[in-house]
């Protein structure tokens, strides 16, 4: 009963928390083209905003507040600090002017991403000696990328998926398999944090995306750092073996600590992983930079690696367990990098919808894996070590000479 509570409590705080983040992102936003204007010919007069109708060359036609339609000249629309006219574009109109042509090609860049995730998957299970085939890791992938979309609420689900899948291949390696899929995304945060090291630190001279570049280095190596200590043998020493023996589930947490010590001992591997990962995540990144060039965002002198750079910060943040799927909180951090310098606010709100747009439709080949169970043949059961039976197979046969023989 106290657990049902707790997980409803957390439910409504996650949903409470998303409406808000959701609500200072999208504030100020227009859904139509708004004008900024005069109300006299005077220029020092107040100013008013009104919905835009149409534009001529010598004027625009406006609904103002009140409802009515007027004509205002050119001459009193309100200019910024650039000596442009102060028109708004809304978000109707930055999809409507959406170049296909980079949207499509965001589509395309965005296609070798699962795969080099199941490749990375593959590569962390066989250091646990869980020998699953390279095409049902991929299918994997694609069934985890899935689930997380249609269970809104968190990423957890498809990693359950993953967990679930992955244990069922193995009769002694299950545990191993959980501790892989966990350690998975951590390698997965590595490569995302490699980008941004490299955008901010080698390649961009923003001081906003040199700062951040910094910082993600920082991380970076700190991860690193802690897997070099799991793979320490004084580590395996100084673990807490005996309070590790009274907690719950003792045995699993024990071989879980062993599966992060063993995957530290293959360094080809985790770097092999780490470097997959890094370039699965530019390819994901790329992909939405090309989405944020076809919404006509300022792209002028070296801004282009400016984009790697936020974009990676929002996916960061969107990974924070404290909203749906990180909803309000990418957007909002969108609007605090983006805005001003690179975008208007409607244009960095449909660059974070074409985001989710393209993560979901290549998530939708999931739906094979998840419905039709094509993650695993039927009757296949694939297990980490090879000296042991199938179930239900005949067990080998006894040397002569054996004590199993007399």
């Amino acid at each position: 009963m106290i657990t049902s509570l707790r997980k409803r409590l957390t439910l409504f705080l996650r949903l409470l928390l998303c409406a808000v983040f959701v609500a200072l992102a999208i504030r100020g936003v227009a859904i139509h083209d708004r004008v900024s204007f005069h109300v006299s010919n005077d220029p020092d007069s107040a100013i008013e905003v009104g919905r835009l109708i149409t534009e001529r060359t010598n004027d625009v036609i406006v609904k103002r507040a009140d409802g009515t339609e007027a004509s205002i000249p050119r001459s009193r629309i309100a200019k910024d600090e650039g000596g442009q006219d102060l028109i708004e574009r809304g978000l109707l109109t930055a999809f409507r002017e959406t170049d296909k042509v980079f949207v499509l090609l965001a589509i395309v860049i965005f296609a070798p991403v699962t795969p080099l995730q199941g490749w990375r998957l593959w590569i962390m299970l066989r250091a646990q000696d869980i020998h699953i085939p390279l095409i049902e890791c991929i299918k994997i992938s694609f069934g985890g990328n899935f689930l997380n979309y249609v269970f809104m609420i968190g990423t957890t689900s498809g990693d359950v998926f993953k967990i679930y899948c992955a244990a069922s291949h193995t009769e002694t390696h299950k545990t191993e398999a959980v501790a892989t899929i966990l350690l998975d995304r951590a390698v997965g945060l590595v490569g995302l944090l490699l980008v941004m090291s490299v955008a901010g630190l080698g390649l961009s001279n923003d001081p906003v995306v040199r700062r951040i570049g910094t910082v993600a280095f920082l991380i970076c190596s700190l991860i690193l750092v802690a897997l070099a200590v799991f793979s320490a043998n004084w580590m395996r020493a100084l673990a807490p073996t005996r309070l590790m023996a009274k907690l719950p589930w003792a045995d699993h947490f024990r071989r879980m600590f062993e599966a992060t010590c063993r995957l530290t001992e293959h360094r080809g591997m985790v770097f092999g992983a780490i470097g997959l990962a890094a370039v699965l995540q530019t390819f994901a990144i790329g992909a939405f930079v090309s989405c944020a060039r076809a919404l006509h965002m300022d792209f002028s002198g070296d801004k282009v690696w400016d984009y790697f750079s936020f974009i990676a910060t929002g996916h960061v943040v969107a990974a924070i367990p404290i909203s749906a799927q990180g909803l309000g909180t990418m957007e909002l951090t969108y609007k605090t990098l983006f805005l001003g310098t690179h975008g208007t606010l409607s244009q960095l709100l449909c660059l974070a919808i074409w985001v989710r747009l393209l993560q979901l439709l290549w998530s939708l080949p999931g739906v094979a894996v998840t419905m039709i169970g094509g993650w695993r043949k039927k009757g296949e059961a694939l297990i980490a070590n090879p000296e042991l039976p199938l179930d239900g197979a005949d067990p080998p046969l006894a040397e002569p000479n054996s004590t199993v023989a007399k």
